[in-house]
């Protein structure tokens, strides 16, 4: 702890003095919002996640002790021209030897993520836990297919199966996406099936489905999260889920075989309060938490 009495990056647990083959997780920032549709911002995330990740304790809130856990900053990746540049960060996270955690950016920056992990785990089932008000499955969009409304599309093209695919708070749709929706075989759970049936159940639910992958990414839109409670986001859906429903789902992923996790679409230029870049960290913590207790159970 510092003399100010903050703690250092990622509540204590950045080791600047480890590489990623010492360490548990590689941190990414990819401050990039040239691919969203409406409002921009999240260019700004990486930077204010990390400058409010020094007033972080390493506890969950269940206070599983996060000191064993050890993450390497690797910094920014920027992006210019996304054709080009999106092939660095794919190459960044195919080589990683750690789990990465990307701090988007729109969620464009998650398509070489995506491309990076069904790399990674080529001979495997590749299941993706996709929390997010939008489906994101349009081919083409604002005349780019790199927009962050395709990144789905572009996933589904890169080999992961639509039956590994669980979407979670869906609530906003396209034309385009209708199709694949309603009969492409990706498990649709809407905020509206949430608030129905309760986020234990919806939970228990994409366990038994993605329990049958070898690996699992969560891509975490924060826009999933009702305005109310994060508005800081370039296209926020009124109806959403609630905190309390994004940690429980978070902490039901414990037994799955967890390889990464990005979260993006955090915009801090709209949100004065910064309440949406803390919605983000704990988010972050949650999901080290995850790991944490694998790791202390000798998972």
């Amino acid at each position: 702890m510092t003399e100010e009495g903050n703690h250092g990056y990622w509540g204590d647990l950045h080791r600047p003095d480890l590489t990623p083959e010492q360490t548990d997780f590689s941190v990414i920032g990819i401050p990039f919002d040239g691919l969203a549709s409406a409002r921009k911002g999240a260019a700004l995330a990486p930077e204010r996640l990390r400058y409010w990740s020094r007033h972080l304790t390493p506890f969950s809130e269940d206070r599983t002790r996060l000191k064993e856990m050890t993450v390497c900053d690797l910094g920014d990746t920027p992006i210019l021209n996304p054709e080009s540049d999106f092939v660095t960060v794919r190459q960044r996270v195919a080589s990683l030897p750690n789990m990465p955690i990307i701090l988007g950016g729109d969620h464009s920056v998650t398509i070489p993520v995506l491309q990076a992990q069904r790399e990674r785990y080529k001979d495997q089932r590749l299941g993706i836990l996709w929390v997010d008000a939008h489906p994101d499955l349009c081919d083409f969009f604002d005349g780019s297919r790199l927009s962050h409304a395709n990144t789905m599309r572009r996933a589904l093209e890169f080999g992961i199966e639509p039956y590994d695919v669980c979407m979670v708070g869906l609530r906003s749709w396209e034309e385009q996406e209708i199709d694949l929706i309603e009969t492409g075989g990706i498990h649709v759970y809407t905020a509206a099936d949430v608030a129905e049936r309760g986020m234990r159940k919806i939970a228990d639910s994409v366990y038994n489905i993605l329990n049958d992958c070898d690996a699992v990414h969560i891509s975490l839109d924060i826009d999933c999260l009702d305005p109310s409670v994060a508005p800081g986001t370039g296209i926020p859906e009124f109806g959403g889920l609630t905190s309390r429903d994004v940690l429980t789902l978070i902490k039901s992923t414990q037994d799955l075989s967890l390889v990464g996790l990005d979260v993006v679409e955090i915009a801090p230029p709209l949100d004065p309060s910064e309440s949406t870049v803390f919605a983000g960290l704990k988010i972050i913590m949650e999901y080290i938490a995850v790991m944490a207790r694998k790791k202390q159970h000798g998972g």
